[in-house]
């Protein structure tokens, strides 16, 4: 029965506009009519007593059904307890006013002020609904500071910006942004799902119905970590599907955070940020633009997540090194373009990708493009055409690529005269002729600087060459004087 209920209170904010929108009709007829019978615009309809009692047999049939919604929407949130009483009591004022409008409206003495009321009560339920969903500033929030003055409204004072990332409160300069920008609206004053709040400090360390989202000193059983990382068609993802969602800084941010321990009262600066993390946090204090590596925990913790679900190999590199190594050949025609497009979440760190005998396609590419740092890149046997080398074309890393089986053609090969750092393209079994791969050999490769590489090595090896020791015995020639 809790399920019916809850199923049938998810249609209060598809329905609750219908009684408004009558109401504004019925209005604007009245006010239409009373013009037309003053003589003031007799080009105006004028209503009659059996239009006006159908429209609010209408209305108030609306009204109570919404307002029974609505009770029923407000016993399975998580919403604030104190403005969904207001709201609910509202409209279920607002709903009892309209059934008796409609019980007097032959008395016009007291259906002037009562149909008034009716509107005066519907704005006060929808504003209070609106603080519920929206924030209990969304009237409010973009209002110009003058009228705010006028009318009594505190105006906010601009939080101060740290000079740089050393003076940066590591909870309310660096993460709780964060978590206004992207969990507040489902998590904060107005609203709380799962009895949650994340908009002090305070209250996300104590968690919610189901226990806290922090580990602190631990990023992987965070809960709080665990939602942000699941796909985002999970049910449990954080945050829901259609919200925007945590950005890579906006995640190395938050779980480096919360493997520092999650502090309150510490600065940034004064936690031994990775180098990662210090460019992340430099680009948002300083102005400076992050260029190094990823955070290698936190790449090999989402890793070892994506792996097993997507069905393919991701590795690290080397023992010590932030860089993934990812083989998606073994899935197969499995793996396409939505399984390419998750693995988003390691972007910045794959270096090695193998693509080879997979489904992916042009349309996937798009996603290889965000892979900065990929120096290895396998697309054998896939669907890839020309239109697709367009994606792959800004990656200055990359230095092997290949195309074997493709349907890449001497047009496609443009698009890669940007990639200076490609020193072996493989095209067997391709339409791509050996003119058009020695023209883009010669484009990619400087000539002069390797005439130059060349004449250095002769003359370090003529240098090594002088400078070897060799000493001799005669045991050689001793030998020899022996032989028969």
């Amino acid at each position: 029965m809790n399920e019916i209920a809850a199923f049938l209170g998810r249609f209060h904010p598809v329905w609750v506009h219908l009684p408004i929108g009558i109401f504004i009709l019925l209005a604007a007829l009245e006010f239409a009519g009373l013009l037309a019978r003053l003589g003031w615009c007799p080009w105006l309809p004028d209503i009659s007593k059996r239009q006006r009692t159908f429209i609010l047999v209408l209305a108030a049939a609306a009204a109570v059904f919404t307002a029974a919604l609505g009770w029923l929407l407000a016993g399975s949130g998580d919403f604030d307890p104190a403005l969904v009483q207001t709201h609910r009591w509202l409209g279920v004022a607002a709903a009892g006013g309209a059934v008796l409008l409609l019980v007097v409206h032959r008395v016009w003495w007291l259906y002037g002020p009562l149909f008034v009321g009716c509107l005066v009560l519907l704005t006060l339920a929808g504003h209070a609904g609106g603080k519920i969903t929206h924030g209990s500033d969304y009237l409010t929030v973009h209002m110009p500071e003058r009228l705010k003055h006028y009318l009594g409204i505190p105006i906010p004072v601009p939080k101060p910006v740290p000079a740089d990332a050393a003076h940066a409160m590591a909870f309310d300069d660096v993460v709780q942004p964060i978590l206004e920008a992207r969990c507040a609206s489902c998590h904060g004053p107005s609203k709380s799902n799962g009895e949650l709040r994340v908009d002090t400090w305070e209250l996300i360390s104590k968690g919610g119905k189901h226990g806290p989202v922090l580990a602190a000193g631990k990023t992987s059983p965070s809960e709080l970590m665990r939602r942000i990382d699941l796909p985002i068609d999970e049910k449990e993802h954080m945050p829901p599907k259609g919200k925007p969602q945590l950005a890579e800084d906006d995640l190395a941010l938050l779980e480096w955070w919360i493997g520092a321990g999650a502090p309150h009262k510490a600065f940034a600066g004064s936690m031994s940020p990775p180098p990662a993390v210090s460019d992340i946090l430099d680009a948002r204090f300083g102005g400076k633009v992050p260029e190094v590596p990823p955070y290698r925990v936190a790449t090999l913790m989402r890793s070892s997540r994506l792996a097993p679900r997507l069905g393919i190999l991701i590795r690290p590199v080397s023992p010590d090194g932030p860089w993934i190594d990812v083989n998606a050949r073994v899935a197969g025609k499995a793996f396409g373009n939505d399984q390419l497009s998750q693995l988003v979440q390691i972007a910045p760190a794959v270096t090695w990708l193998d693509l080879g005998g997979t489904s992916v396609n042009d349309v996937g590419l798009v996603q290889v493009a965000a892979m900065h740092w990929l120096e290895r890149l396998r697309l054998d046997n896939t669907a890839v055409t020309d239109a697709g080398l367009v994606y792959i074309s800004n990656l200055k890393h990359l230095r092997y690529l290949n195309l074997r089986g493709t349907a890449v053609t001497d047009k496609g090969l443009p698009a890669l005269c940007t990639v200076t750092s490609l020193r072996a393209l493989y095209v067997w079994q391709t339409a791509v002729t050996p003119g058009a791969l020695k023209l883009l050999g010669d484009t990619l490769v400087d000539k002069r600087k390797d005439a130059r590489w060349q004449a250095e090595r002769d003359d370090l090896g003529r240098l090594i060459e002088e400078d070897r020791f060799m000493g001799d015995t005669g045991e050689s020639l001793r030998l020899d004087s022996r032989a028969p």
